[in-house]
């Protein structure tokens, strides 16, 4: 029992990192996975562009009319804000011939459609200069000051790789679009990123920064414990300032197409096929979700793109669908019982240990599905299956047969 005691203590500990931290994500997940919660969709609505919205004339890489259009249909629903996962960056000579010479057009009107966003989030993206001996000049970029707790995890970038021309930018926010690719599946969204030494919000946190109309210095980001986004929204991060993601809290998605054609219905005084309260006071993405930006392991079954990962992350927060840890507490609780169970096991024969312990197992995951299904508490998996494992194999290179099956 006292061997059971310290291998318990030891597997909590080692349970909070790699790879035994995977393994606990990854039973987090089954539980989600497996449960059934009544929400409400979020306040969010995912405009995709999928293979389909790739038609003609509508062909990718997008000229700044088909973002345009964009804004000119998502405008028409009035939502609360509006943020464009693809970064709004050209090279004119990259586009078909007939584009190139209205250009120049195109970008001065989605220019004017920008100007009468009320908010709105453009995307950019953080790298490393070509030359590493030579170092970037800092650009402007949008900082976190209240920040406290180490920022060693968090990830570093000292150049900024893509982001919109100057004019776009104007009247918009940034949110940077990095996503995390050491973890498969990805199970979390950054929050934060480090830029030259300083703390940057990410696509995902800069949109809710707009949408609860918080503003920088009123974001209190705690590293290892939370980002507290005034009084309106508290995020649990870990150390590197990323999110732990409900991939199944609900959210609208419209095709770009649908948008479209409502919007012409709406102007023809017919019935349109999205209700205009679609949108109305809502957080509206666009994001490519067609096949080839489908390129992230998701722990939902399938590959999905880093806009339906934002989204996703968004819809999370917005729903305060935040999949929390149970507490210490019930770990001393699992050891104690543990303990008992390693007891009772060395009274029986042998041959009933292994699957006595199998029945405690399935008992132990049937109270962990009811238990997430209704307060949202992971329970841990790697102290208490590992204490089955050690129990079970000590039971059965005992030196000696129980007391009850010595009777």
């Amino acid at each position: 029992m006292l061997i059971v005691l310290l291998i318990g203590l030891v597997l909590i500990r080692e349970s909070h990192e790699q790879p035994l931290a995977g393994i606990e994500e990854n039973f987090t997940n089954w539980l989600a996975a497996n449960t059934t919660r009544e929400i409400a969709p979020a306040p969010l609505v995912l405009v995709e562009i999928k293979d389909s919205s790739l038609e003609k004339p509508h062909a990718w890489p997008w000229s700044p009319l088909d973002f345009a259009i964009f804004l000119d249909n998502a405008l028409q629903f009035n939502p609360a804000a509006i943020g464009i996962e693809p970064v709004l960056e050209w090279n004119p000579k990259q586009l078909p011939p007939d584009a190139q010479m209205k250009f120049t057009q195109f970008e001065t009107l989605l220019h004017e459609h920008l100007l009468l966003a009320p908010k709105i989030v453009l995307a950019a993206q953080l790298g490393f200069p070509e030359d590493p001996d030579v170092a970037p000049a800092p650009q402007a970029v949008p900082l976190l000051r209240n920040i406290s707790g180490s920022t060693r995890d968090v990830p570093q970038f000292t150049a900024v790789e893509h982001e919109p021309k100057e004019d776009l930018r104007l009247n918009a926010a940034l949110g940077f679009i990095n996503v995390p690719t050491d973890r498969t599946p990805i199970r979390r969204a950054s929050l934060l990123f480090s830029y030259q030494g300083q703390i940057v919000p990410s696509f995902v946190l800069q949109s809710l920064m707009l949408w609860l109309n918080v503003l920088p210095d009123e974001v209190k980001v705690t590293l290892g414990a939370q980002i507290a986004l005034g009084n309106k929204a508290t995020i649990p991060i870990d150390s590197t300032g990323a999110m732990l993601v409900d991939f199944k809290s609900p959210f609208t998605r419209v095709a770009f197409e649908d948008l479209s054609l409502s919007v012409a219905q709406m102007q023809a005084k017919t019935t349109p096929a999205i209700a205009p309260d679609t949108f109305k006071n809502k957080l509206v993405i666009l994001a490519r979700t067609d096949h080839e930006a489908r390129t992230l392991a998701l722990p939902i079954g399938h590959n999905g793109s880093a806009g339906e990962l934002f989204a996703a992350a968004i819809a999370t927060v917005q729903n305060h669908a935040f999949i929390r840890r149970i507490s210490i507490w019930f770990d001393a609780c699992v050891i104690v019982v543990m303990m008992a169970w390693s007891w009772f096991l060395y009274q029986q024969p042998r041959r009933s240990a292994f699957w006595k312990t199998c029945i405690l197992l399935v008992i132990y995951l049937m109270i962990g599905l009811a238990i997430f299904s209704t307060a949202q508490l992971a329970l841990p998996l790697v102290m208490p299956l590992g204490l089955a494992i050690f129990v079970v194999l000590f039971r059965f290179f005992a030196p000696k047969e129980g007391l009850l099956a010595s009777h």
